[in-house]
Formats: C-alpha cells, structure tokens, sequence
C-alpha cells in the first residue's frame, strides 16, 4: 500500500525533479503524455502511485502506447510483461523498457531504526579511495558515506547522493561473504537517519526480484511509495531470477527444467 503521507510529501518532487505531469494521473488507468521538456531523464517513464498511473514519453511513441495500454490495467502494466508491452512500441527506436523498480522513502516524521555501533561515517579522502566497481549501487560523487569493517576489510557500503530538490537518496552494498549479519540495514539506516537529520526526504529504490533489497530497505524505516517503469536507450535489459530466499536455510527450486528457459535472452553486455 502506498504510504500516503510521504506521497503528499515527494509529489513536488515528481513533478520538478522527474519532470514527470503527476497531475495527469489517472485513477485505475494509466495517463499518457508527451514529454514537455527537453531533457527527461529517460526516453520512457511510467509512474503508479495511490492507484494512479501517468506514462510521459517521446511524442512518436504516444498514439502506440496509447493502444498498447487501452486494456492494460495498471497492475498488468507496472511487471514485466507491461515492460515487454511498452517495448513493442519503444525498441525499434532502440529503446527498452526496464521494470518495475519500487521507490520507497522516509522523512523526519517516520520512525527509523536505532543506530548500529558497528557504522563508520566516511571522511572525503576514504569515499576517494572506495574502488567503486565492487560497490556498484553507490556512487563516487556522494555527499556522505557510511561503511562497516572486519579486520580493516571494508565489507559494506551505503552513499548518500542529491537526487533533486527536498530528495536524497541513498545507495548500499554488502560483499556477498559477509551478507546475511544485518550489515545491509545498519549502513542503509545510518544513510537514512544522516539525511532525515539533514532536513531532508530520504530514498532509495530496488527491483522486486530483488529480495534482499527490499527487506533491507523496509527494515531501515523507508515506506513504498510509487512503483515505475523506465525506458533505457541503446539496450533492453532484463532483470534475473528472485534473489535471496524465504528465510536462512530455506530450499527453493527453478519450476521449470533447464530446456525451458528463454533462449533469446543475450548475457550481459559488457560496456
């Protein structure tokens, strides 16, 4: 369910900073626009919240979408078969559809978790030295970092990043052996609680494969507010299966046998 209040909050956000006509939402459908601005910040980009929904994309695309999406309901469309939907129309211009991404936020009226003892706020000289390949989901030019150690080994990392306007967002990874001990959340809830401390709406997003991720980011006090598809030019990408597990030492299994998987699908391309 869409936290409400924090909609409230962001929707100057939506409208400003993703140049995205909030106000042209539709209830139980989704509204189609072109794009007012000359730079958008992605060829496609569809929004639902509340239970409306607004696609603002490039003007040749509009009359396509329109008909791809006539009796789309939006819980059809914001998956991955309404990402393969909107890219029958988006590909051939080279453009794929990636998603749904969910986009959760806090603010200082939301409660967040106590702080982990075991975080370390980063000077400017340590983000200089972070080797940004391996902590992929934070970035270099953040405003503030927030890591744990074993034994002088950095094993987890969260960066914080202006996103636009009231919004900051922040960004987290834990090294795959050392994931599982609550080290995901502490960093993310450091991240969370330096920004809200700042004035500021904290945010973070993940894809619904990915699990883990989305308990973490819950777990530091962030509420799901909207979900969004995003076009991505030159490549369509697509997501893998559900990572992580029910719970530790749970044992899951692929339905389907190994002939049954999607052939087409390239690996990943290398940049």
């Amino acid at each position: 369910m869409t936290d409400m209040r924090l909609l409230d909050a962001v929707e100057p956000w939506i409208e400003e900073h993703l140049s995205l006509p909030w106000s042209a939402a539709i209830e139980g459908a989704s509204g189609v626009v072109a794009w007012e601005t000359d730079e958008p910040q992605a060829p496609l980009r569809a929004l639902m919240a509340g239970g409306k929904s607004v696609i603002a994309l490039h003007p040749q695309w509009v009359d396509g979408v329109q008909t791809i999406i006539g009796d789309l309901p939006p819980d059809l469309l914001y998956s991955t078969f309404g990402a393969y939907e909107l890219s029958r129309v988006t590909l051939p211009d080279g453009v794929g559809v990636w998603g749904p991404s969910w986009y959760l936020f806090a603010d200082k009226d939301s409660p967040l978790p106590s702080k982990d003892d075991r975080v370390v706020e980063l000077a400017a000289a340590d983000l200089a030295e972070i080797d940004f390949s391996v902590f992929w989901h934070c970035q270099a030019n953040s405003m503030a970092g927030f890591a744990v150690y074993e034994e002088d080994r950095m094993v987890g990392l969260a960066t914080v990043w202006d996103h636009g306007g009231d919004v900051w967002e922040v960004g987290m990874d834990v090294l795959s052996d050392a994931r599982g001990g609550g080290l995901g959340r502490a960093i993310v809830s450091a991240g969370v609680r330096w920004i809200v401390g700042n004035g500021k709406i904290a945010m973070a997003s993940t894809a619904g494969f990915n699990i883990p991720s989305a308990r973490t980011l819950r777990a530091s006090g962030l509420r799901y507010v909207f979900s969004s598809l995003h076009g991505t030019a030159g490549i369509m990408n697509l997501p893998p299966q559900a990572l992580g597990l029910p719970y530790k030492g749970a044992t899951v299994h692929n339905l389907y046998p190994e002939w049954a998987m999607n052939k087409d699908i390239q690996p990943r391309r290398v940049s």
